[in-house]
């Protein structure tokens, strides 16, 4: 026992629970009790025991632990961690808040399926051939897994693994079980439900076509006179814009002949193109080249 305490003690230290007495021998009762009792496997070490003994303690009494400290000194991964929490808290038999389907809902984000996986749940229980007890957590955590499926929502599936406390391959099997009585019971529902919905819309929409359709009556409406002054004034402003308008297009057509008129004057006249110099005088006629050797004498008539 006394290798135990100070084991205890030490641990309690290194967690920050050193000057937590109501802890410490709290945690020293449940190691002692568990020493009574069969432990399952032998995946849990004596310091694993004690550093999970000193977890539950400080849980019923408020104190702060830190659990990723917790883990580390326990030797355990932390899956393997909070299963061996949950053995030791049904052997030693402390009464923990039951993991309820309103409880996942709320803090998986999915209310909406609430009713759902419960209604999911009464028919798993009463398919079942042997007694299963609903308190373990596997069973709500199914339930609304299953639910959110059906109805398409999203939800973080490692979490709800691990709030099952489940294995992996011990998950698929659950799964495999619970996703072929929810499919032959809840997806037909489903099914049902949606048809009437989209008939049900249907019949709206046509009576509202035929609404849409019948002809409205208008009421005759009564012709609004215009007081004198506003139409004088109306008439005499559009009267102005229309003069003005015809100011502005005498002035651009005088300004654009002013400055035709002007190009016209600063062109040049055409000149007459000028004559090629010829080659030979008119008046003698030119003289042929002889190609040959010229003589030096001249030749004999």
């Amino acid at each position: 026992m006394a290798t135990h305490n100070k084991t205890l003690k030490m641990i309690a230290n290194k967690l920050g629970l050193g000057e937590e007495d109501k802890v410490i021998n709290k945690a020293a009762e449940f190691e002692r009790l568990l020493q009574t009792k069969s432990v399952a496997g032998n995946s849990m070490t004596d310091t694993s025991k004690v550093v999970i003994c000193l977890d539950l303690a400080a849980s019923i009494f408020g104190a702060d632990l830190d659990n990723k400290a917790a883990i580390k000194y326990s030797g355990l991964k932390g899956p393997s961690y909070l299963n061996c929490r949950k053995v030791v808290e049904n052997l030693l038999e402390i009464n923990t808040e039951k993991l309820s389907v309103h409880f996942l809902c709320v803090s998986l984000q999915c209310s909406g399926v609430q009713s759902l996986a419960e209604r999911i749940l009464e028919e798993y229980q009463r398919q079942a051939k042997t007694d299963i007890d609903l308190n373990l957590p596997q069973y709500a955590c199914m339930a609304v897994y299953q639910a959110c499926r059906i109805n398409k929502v999203k939800i973080p599936k490692s979490k709800i693994i691990e709030k099952s406390r489940l294995k992996p391959a011990q998950w698929s099997k659950l799964d495999a079980d619970w996703t072929k009585l929810v499919n032959e019971k809840f997806a037909t529902l489903k099914k049902r439900d949606l048809t009437l919905i989209n008939t049900e819309k249907n019949e709206e929409d046509q009576v509202m076509e035929v609404d849409s359709q019948s002809p409205k009556v208008e009421k005759p409406t009564e012709p609004q006179i215009e007081p004198y002054e506003n139409w004088k004034k109306r008439m005499l402003e559009a009267a102005y814009k229309e003069l003005k308008e015809l100011e502005q297009k005498r002035k651009e057509t005088e300004e654009s002949e002013r400055v035709k008129k002007i190009k016209e004057q600063m062109t040049s006249p055409r000149r007459s193109p000028r004559k090629t110099p010829q080659k030979f005088s008119p008046y003698k006629s030119p003289v042929k080249r002889i190609n040959g050797i010229r003589l030096l004498f001249p030749r004999e008539l």
